[in-house]
């Protein structure tokens, strides 16, 4: 799943006048991720990741405000890639952003930066804002038919990427039972809870007999 800073996805303003270099990502993200792997957050500093890449401290600032901001666009992107499921319907976006979350928060680099991105976060409030508009607002965007109510459209994808990303987010790095099975189970009552089944039929995940009921 990629994603990253929110709409308004634009960087930080830059100087007038000078141009972008269309290849400082290429040579710094990569830097990132594995000084992430190899020192952890608190230890990666942007003059580290200058001097690695070889370009310029000042370079990497015009183009990243901060080093949080830095890390979200190595980790996640700058903007969402919605090509995945553009055109799906409604049960293969659920399921796109269980798979992507998941395979998101395995990953290394990412697992390393949480810890500081989250304390980063919790101190930058605009940053956090622009972080979660990137998740939530083009997908609703692109899952919403022609007629729905935008809020509504709106609520419906905040709600299910937090209920896929929380959830990915605590069994990698918090629960002991990280298993296919408990992603498939968790998969499983989502869809049942969010997406109408076609035919009627009754949700499929676990439910309570009458006979059963207190």
């Amino acid at each position: 799943m990629t994603t990253s800073a929110a709409a308004p996805t634009d960087p930080p303003s830059r100087g007038a006048g000078r141009p972008r270099d269309e290849t400082i990502e290429h040579r710094v993200l990569p830097v990132v991720r594995a000084m992430l792997i190899e020192t952890g957050y608190d230890e990666l500093s942007v003059r580290g990741v200058a001097a690695r890449a070889g370009v310029g401290r000042a370079s990497i600032l015009r183009r990243w405000a901060s080093k949080p901001e830095l890390v979200l666009h190595a980790v996640l992107g700058e903007v969402p890639d919605l090509t995945p499921f553009a055109g799906t319907d409604r049960r293969g976006w659920v399921e796109w952003v269980l798979r992507g979350s998941r395979e998101l928060f395995a990953r290394p680099e990412v697992r390393a930066a949480v810890p500081g991105l989250l304390t980063a976060l919790d101190r930058d409030p605009d940053l956090k804002h622009r972080l979660w508009s990137g998740f939530s607002g083009p997908a609703a965007a692109l899952l919403a038919p022609a007629d729905a109510d935008p809020e509504r459209a709106a609520l419906h994808a905040r709600a299910l990427i937090a209920l896929a990303a929380g959830s990915a987010l605590f069994l990698e790095l918090v629960a002991e039972d990280d298993t296919g099975a408990i992603h498939e189970h968790i998969t499983r009552l989502i869809l049942d809870a969010t997406v109408p089944d076609p035919k009627g039929a009754a949700p499929q995940g676990d439910s309570i007999a009458d006979d059963e009921r207190p």
